[in-house]
């Protein structure tokens, strides 16, 4: 059932290590232009919060910049890069938009808004980007098939791979591609002579639910929605009782903007007992997903979780509901689901370093203490468990055993700088707490070492 959650295949890996030769350009300072010392020490101030990922901050110093200068287009564009980095990719767009209104169409202004188009899932918009981009770089074009099988355009993504061939040579790469297409068209073929004959069949057994999925499941694979919708409903007016058409339906009424009934037929899927759990989880996931980018879905969100966890109990669900919070900086929350599926396994290290760092983050220092001494007996060897042990003893008052925890964790460390830095980070507060300034300082000095 999980291959009922259509996703098309769209040689992400080729578009990835095309984008690895596409350079964007930074603005610079000479584009400031005649500004004032207020301008300039907010922007600047942006810049290092920027550098230091502290992207909140960094947006505020942006903002009083845009209204000392509204149309500067080096403050559109710092704008953009905060809210892409904070994964706000709709205030990405507008300030890309306003950067190039201002700056013109450079081709970093544009390589940014192409990525943010991607995150969103908006290709047709990618298109537009990169077909401007690909004019003046050759990088850029190399892309383009990728980009023109996201929308579904074979024709012309075959039609670039034939130019860039003539243009460039052979391209082990686009051969691969272009191979992949050629046999996904005769696959096509063959399937769509497959799918008349299921028509066939269904038109004589009108009740075999069977025949219903193969037809939904055959269309969606050739990016058939029309089809693949008409089936679906089929399939439910046919035999209310299956649950298995809600798995198509949810995500074409979602996208046709039929939000109440897509949320009804993913209430419909969680509730079923038919259905796997694990396929529960991953509507959940894709749910979530599509609706981080679609402000429509956003009231949508908690009903949907709602309806989820009153159904669906596993280890996989409550990750995936803590991974949500986490995300949404509801760390509270987070933490909950996250100890409800340690109640599962307790033995999972990914999880236990998610949910100790979270205790940290929380302020449960106790909690991260007795969590991080517990995995210790599991995985001995691990200097994370040593940083973070060490960090809640430290604001528990226990800064000798925190010592004792944090140099052991130095022993277990290989080639791990940041990690390294940050268990003398701890070292230093606790020496200083205890009063040993040399202990300390000798501490601060291997931490400095270490730069940024």
């Amino acid at each position: 059932m999980k291959k009922l959650l259509f996703s098309v295949l769209f040689f992400t890996f080729l578009a990835a290590h095309a984008q690895e030769e596409v350079a964007a350009v930074e603005v610079s300072e000479d584009d400031l232009g005649v500004v004032s010392d207020a301008f300039k020490e907010n922007f600047f101030d942006a810049l290092s919060l920027k550098a230091r990922e502290n992207h909140d901050r960094a947006i505020e110093k942006l903002l009083i910049c845009e209204r000392l200068e509204p149309d500067n287009g080096a403050v559109q564009f710092e704008l953009a890069k905060n809210y892409m980095a904070s994964n706000a990719f709709a205030k990405a767009e507008t300030h890309l938009l306003a950067a190039i209104n201002i700056s013109g169409e450079r081709e970093w202004l544009l390589d940014n808004l192409l990525e943010v188009y991607n995150q969103q899932q908006e290709y047709s918009k990618a298109v537009n980007v990169l077909e401007k981009l690909a004019k003046d770089n050759v990088n850029y074009q190399e892309l383009l098939p990728v980009a023109y099988l996201r929308i579904s355009n074979k024709e012309k993504a075959l039609a670039v791979i034939e130019d860039l061939d003539q243009k460039l040579g052979l391209n082990e790469r686009r051969s691969v591609l272009r191979r992949s297409l050629q046999n996904n068209q005769q696959q096509e073929e063959r399937i769509t002579g497959n799918l008349e004959e299921l028509e066939e069949k269904l038109a004589v057994d009108p009740d075999n639910e069977q025949l219903y999925i193969q037809l939904i499941y055959g269309y969606s694979r050739i990016n058939n929605m029309d089809k693949t919708q008409e089936f679906a409903e089929k399939l439910s007016d046919a035999l209310p009782d299956s649950d298995s058409a809600q798995v198509a339906l949810y995500k074409i009424y979602l996208e046709s903007g039929e939000l109440e009934t897509g949320l009804q037929s993913m209430k419909r899927i969680f509730e079923s007992a038919g259905l796997e759990e694990s396929l529960k989880v991953e509507v959940l996931k894709d749910f979530l997903a599509t609706a981080k980018n679609n402000p429509a879905l956003s009231a949508y969100i908690q009903p949907a979780i709602e309806d989820f966890k009153d159904n669906v109990e596993s280890i996989d669900a409550y990750l995936a509901l803590g991974d949500h919070y986490k995300e949404e900086k509801q760390l509270q929350a987070a933490v909950s689901f996250y100890e409800t599926a340690m109640e599962l396994n307790n033995q999972d290290f990914e999880l236990i370093k998610t949910t100790a760092l979270l205790y940290l983050d929380t302020g449960a220092f106790a909690k991260a203490e007795t969590l991080s001494t517990a995995a210790l007996e599991s995985f001995p060897t691990q200097p994370l468990l040593y940083l973070i042990n060490g960090a809640a003893l430290n604001k528990l008052g226990d800064f000798k055993k925190a010592i004792n925890q944090l140099e052991t964790g130095l022993s277990f460390l290989l080639d791990e700088p940041q990690l390294e830095k940050d268990i003398y980070g701890q070292l230093v507060v606790a020496y200083e707490k205890l009063g040993d300034a040399a202990k300390a300082k000798e501490a601060q000095l291997k931490m400095n070492s270490m730069g940024n």
